[in-house]
């Protein structure tokens, strides 16, 4: 923040200067047209025309200790909206890391290495978030997400590992959209000029999204979980306590799109509704663990202890979405 006098013209208007530092980072110059709104009692300054100068991040290889690091930084990076990541390094990019790096750009929609060196790897974005409707994308990914989960039962239930392998691909590729969708609505959120072309009406609005592009996010890491479960499962199940998991996904299933629409909708009574059934999933998911005590004091198998977990977790982020189109309702 920057305190600047306000002055006046011999004619008696009004004039405050702007930082040098703001005018180039903008990419602002002499002569250039300026919007000015006033919004709640506040001066709103913006170009009046052109896309915002790239923004651009360094990343320091030499910083980072291992593989993971890499990804989550990289990851970041796009997240946080730069266009350009410049990943450098002191001496050189080990052959190895530049695999990693090609590897963390496979897992980004729209990003490409722009140029490579010894001792730099440039990476640019090319998705423009006016090409694209948050609200749509949200949907596509809370469908692709309960595709996986139907997949990842269907599989349990016919004892089809290969399915369940599929689901499994299937929901890890999601997470692209995932850190898309999350990229925009940070955009959204950060540029005024963007909600207005976007037609969004309010920070307020954008911020709820994040929340529930959160928690659609945890659903779908959820939902290949249980199919990568299902891939590990040893034992046969008796097609009573099979018939029990389908219930529980089928009431998690339909919690989920509940409480996505109830989101879309603003609709207050749907999602108190999806909020109440997390009640049944709890009494399934209780029947279905005393089942497999009574068959067996030592428990049920890690696998599908965890794929009963996973299944109530997504009913858990369900009704945090639920929580979230309460929000949306009082926006």
């Amino acid at each position: 923040m920057e305190a600047r006098k306000l002055q006046t013209t011999a004619a008696g208007t009004f004039m405050v200067t702007i930082p040098k530092a703001w005018v180039s980072s903008l990419g602002l110059v002499k002569g250039g047209v300026m919007y000015l709104e006033l919004e709640d009692r506040e001066v709103v300054l913006s170009p009046a025309s052109g896309r915002p100068p790239a923004q651009s991040r360094p990343l320091d290889i030499d910083k980072v200790h291992d593989r993971k690091m890499l990804e989550l930084s990289i990851s970041a990076s796009y997240i946080q909206g730069h266009d350009i990541t410049e990943i450098i390094s002191k001496d050189k990019i080990l052959p190895e890391q530049k695999r990693w790096i090609r590897e963390a750009v496979d897992n980004l929609i729209g990003v490409e290495i722009a140029e490579e060196y010894a001792d730099r790897v440039v990476l640019q974005n090319l998705v423009d978030p006016r090409m694209f409707d948050l609200d749509k994308s949200m949907k596509k990914f809370c469908d692709s997400t309960l595709a996986v989960l139907s997949d990842a039962i269907k599989g349990l239930r016919r004892g089809d590992k290969v399915l369940a392998q599929d689901a499994f691909e299937r929901g890890y590729q999601s997470t692209k959209l995932y850190r898309l969708l999350m990229r925009l609505a940070l955009q959204v959120l950060r540029n005024r000029k963007l909600r207005d072309e976007l037609k969004v009406h309010s920070v307020e609005s954008v911020a709820v999204k994040m929340m529930a592009i959160k928690d659609l996010g945890r659903s779908a890491y959820y939902a290949y979980r249980v199919a990568q479960h299902v891939t590990e499962m040893k034992e046969k199940l008796d097609s009573s306590e099979i018939s029990l998991v389908e219930k529980m996904a089928r009431v998690t299933a339909r919690m989920q799109e509940g409480a996505f629409d109830a989101f879309v909708e603003k609709d207050l009574s749907l999602a108190s509704s999806v909020i109440d059934r997390m009640d049944e999933v709890r009494k399934l998911y209780e029947m279905i663990y005393s089942s497999q005590l009574r068959k067996d004091q030592a428990g049920p198998s890690l696998p599908f202890t965890l794929i009963i977990r996973d299944v109530r977790g997504i009913a858990g982020y369900a009704v945090a979405l639920a929580d979230e189109a309460v929000l949306a309702a009082f926006d």
